[in-house]
């Protein structure tokens, strides 16, 4: 088959005169001869070349990298799985800020905005740091149950946020840098270690208390009621432990019971998108109840 002229590469390429000249000229598309008249001239393989040339350039490969696959000095699969890794963190990137900017567009507070994109540009490991440092502020050297299940319990913000979950992990940041909770997180951990944070039933009486405690919040019943007393009654019941120790036990409750700690939870599980979040607002509604109804009833 003759050599081609340039225009002729252009019909059969696809490709305009223009970048086939640019690519010539760059030394990825070199040209068989030339004409009598000095105009390039291009052998049969140029109309692959051409062709895998427009279709690595529109997948975004520099010609840097086309010119080292061209010269067998690296790989096509290769620099195929280098920019397909690149493109994977730029999506990341993308989405985050897609989740961010809708986020942000309920509100109007151009510091809101630099807060989120801070928070949600950073690193995976960074993001973990932060947990890390709570726990470290709050339980330093100490073995504590409590400690690794929040470490189980990490939230890990997915590549593809919702709104929700991004305004979720903005507040859960600030949460985890709050001074006030990091003291509070502090004098619950240390008192942990010589006093119990649930009555000696365990989950079981926990889980009731949860249940029939909520159950008179909904129900609008007063703490220092009857119908409280009875409540307690049927709890007591399932622990046995005599009216002596609900003030004791009231004392244990309050101390441990701060409303930011299922805030916490309840903000893990927007984040970590889980069904059934492990605490919610409405169980701290409950045990503070049931703290009150026991010192009504002491």
């Amino acid at each position: 088959m003759a050599d081609m002229t340039i225009g002729e590469l252009a019909k059969r390429s696809g490709l305009t005169v223009r970048t086939l000249r640019f690519y010539a000229d760059a030394g990825v598309l070199p040209e068989a001869s030339r004409s009598e008249s000095g105009y390039r001239l291009f052998g049969p393989g140029a109309v692959a070349r051409a062709r895998l040339l427009r279709t690595l350039r529109e997948l975004g490969v520099g010609l840097g990298d086309i010119k080292r696959v061209l010269a067998a000095e690296v790989s096509l699969s290769e620099i195929a799985d280098r920019h397909a890794r690149a493109l994977d963190a730029q999506i990341r990137t993308l989405r985050l800020q897609r989740a961010v900017l809708r986020a942000v567009a309920k509100h109007t507070d151009a510091e809101e905005l630099q807060r989120m994109t801070d928070l949600t540009s950073m690193t995976v490991d960074e993001r973990r740091r932060i947990l890390d440092d709570y726990l470290e502020a709050v339980f330093g050297d100490h073995m504590s149950p409590v400690a690794e299940r929040l470490r189980t319990g990490a939230p890990e913000l997915p590549d593809d946020p919702s709104t929700d979950q991004v305004a979720a992990w903005v507040e859960l940041v600030e949460l985890l840098r709050d001074p006030d909770y990091i003291a509070a997180s502090r004098r619950m951990a240390e008192r942990a270690q010589t006093a119990e944070a649930a009555p000696a039933g365990g989950h079981q009486a926990a889980a009731a208390i949860e249940e029939q405690a909520g159950a008179a919040v909904r129900a609008g019943v007063a703490p220092d009621s009857p119908e409280a007393l009875a409540v307690i009654e049927r709890l007591e019941a399932l622990d046995p432990g005599g009216e002596s120790g609900r003030l004791e036990l009231a004392e244990s409750l309050e101390a441990f019971t701060d409303r930011r700690v299922f805030r916490y939870w309840t903000l893990v599980g927007i984040v970590n998108g889980w069904p059934d979040p492990p605490a919610t607002e409405n169980s701290a509604d409950a045990w503070e109840w049931y703290a009150q109804a026991l010192r009504a009833h002491a």
